[in-house]
């Protein structure tokens, strides 16, 4: 595509959507490691400069995708929670994680957005990234509340955190790469067991109904 300076703020959101499009493809054929800002550049027909215009790093880049994915996730876990009528904890867990699967870029990069990308990002950009990112966490609590009504604001916060920093954990487990498979096998360990998905219902349970029974307020 060729370059074109975008002379308002729709113009500069078609040229965000193209460069976070274009690096999407670029990380289905490459790893990460391997991506250049030359090489997104060139995808997109953009030089170095043009593509400067509007981020400073493919850390950059990352974030945008990651808050675009977490606007999206939050929205699609309010429909399939309220498409649920009483729900028990099981209807939950199960609604909780067939959303998750949907979205695995957040299940893969949010764990290093504070050891990694965020430190490598502007201010500029940091700041909306974080500003989204509170908005969309007081909207996902109400929702938790409004399903598990037996769980307060501070306790649907806990289960937040415990989607984005311990089921990413649980998520690489099932998504090792051959190497890793391999060496697990010949260090004498049985590896995963089950799916994903059955795995992570039982340890969102488990991990709810501790919430049920720890007061947060001490």
């Amino acid at each position: 595509m060729a370059f074109q300076r975008a002379r308002n703020d729709e113009q500069r959101q078609i040229r965000i959507n193209q460069i976070t499009t274009a690096m999407i493809e670029l990380m289905e054929d490459l790893p990460f490691d391997k991506i250049t800002m030359k090489k997104l550049g060139e995808k997109l027909s953009f030089t170095r400069n043009n593509l400067y215009q509007y981020v400073k790093s493919k850390n950059e880049v990352i974030l945008l995708i990651i808050q675009q994915d977490f606007i999206e996730w939050a929205n699609t876990l309010q429909d399939n929670l309220q498409s649920l009528e009483a729900p028990t904890l099981d209807d939950f867990c199960k609604a909780w994680v067939q959303t998750a699967v949907k979205y695995p870029r957040i299940l893969h990069w949010f764990p290093l957005l504070g050891e990694l990308i965020e430190k490598d990002v502007t201010l500029e950009k940091l700041i909306p990234f974080k500003k989204s990112y509170f908005e969309i966490l007081e909207k996902v609590k109400k929702d938790i509340v409004k399903a598990l009504p037996k769980l307060d604001s501070t306790q649907a916060e806990r289960l937040v955190y415990f989607h984005l920093r311990v089921l990413p954990h649980l998520f690489h487990l099932y998504n090792e790469s051959s190497v890793q498979r391999e060496a697990i096998k010949q260090a004498g360990y049985p590896g995963p067991q089950g799916t994903f998905e059955n795995q992570a219902e039982i340890e969102v349970q488990i991990y709810v109904n501790g919430l049920y029974n720890t007061n947060l307020r001490k």
